[in-house]
């Protein structure tokens, strides 16, 4: 399981990431290029409108991957461990049945004979090609639910890189704390007590 979140954890990394990263870099190129030269990259525009949406798809997945998702928690507060272990439960059920309807129907989209003759105005794209995005993220946020559920039946930390972050920062700050509160202690040091340790 450990090696399967690595490759899926790499594979979300890679796409979201790289999605818009080229969309940063065609805006860039384009408005230097019209600047500079003034020429215009006329599909530029829709370039970066597809890579948005895809980056907007496939980060979807890396913000379920982090429990990142808007989410209102007011019931747990009024549950026990065991309510809020079996709330979650419910939750990622819910999640599951939603993320598998609308990605099966996603998929079905793109068999339409509408989606394999329309052409995108300016890069020509196929039109099932354009919106490949969506079935795609929808399938990957399925699996890393998937992930997630398995974790929860299992007893386990289902976001242990959200843990792993949090548990980071409080050593962080802790660890300033501490630094704080040692100086506060000895009190700053006088220069002429630095200068004289130096030579000694």
């Amino acid at each position: 399981m450990a090696a399967f979140d690595r490759v899926l954890t790499r594979v979300e990394n890679v796409l979201a990431a790289g999605s818009l990263g080229l969309a940063a870099l065609i805006a860039i190129v384009a408005v230097l290029l019209r600047t500079i030269t003034g020429q215009i990259l006329f599909w530029s525009e829709e370039a970066v409108i597809l890579l948005v949406i895809t980056s907007t798809f496939l980060g979807a997945v890396v913000t379920l991957r982090y429990d990142e998702h808007v989410n209102v928690d007011l019931v747990a507060l009024f549950l026990g461990e065991r309510g809020k272990r079996v709330l979650a439960l419910v939750g990622i059920a819910v999640t599951l049945v939603y993320l598998g309807i609308v990605g099966a129907f996603a998929w079905l989209v793109l068999a339409e004979p509408y989606a394999r003759l329309t052409l995108t105005p300016a890069l020509k794209l196929p039109l099932w090609l354009a919106t490949l995005p969506v079935p795609v993220g929808f399938t990957l946020m399925f699996v890393r639910a998937c992930e997630i559920a398995s974790r929860m039946l299992r007893g386990r930390d289902p976001y242990p890189e959200k843990t792993a972050e949090r548990e980071a920062e409080q050593a962080a700050e802790r660890e300033a704390e501490g630094a704080a509160a040692r100086d506060d202690e000895t009190g700053p040091r006088r220069p002429d007590e630095t200068d004289g340790e130096a030579g000694r």
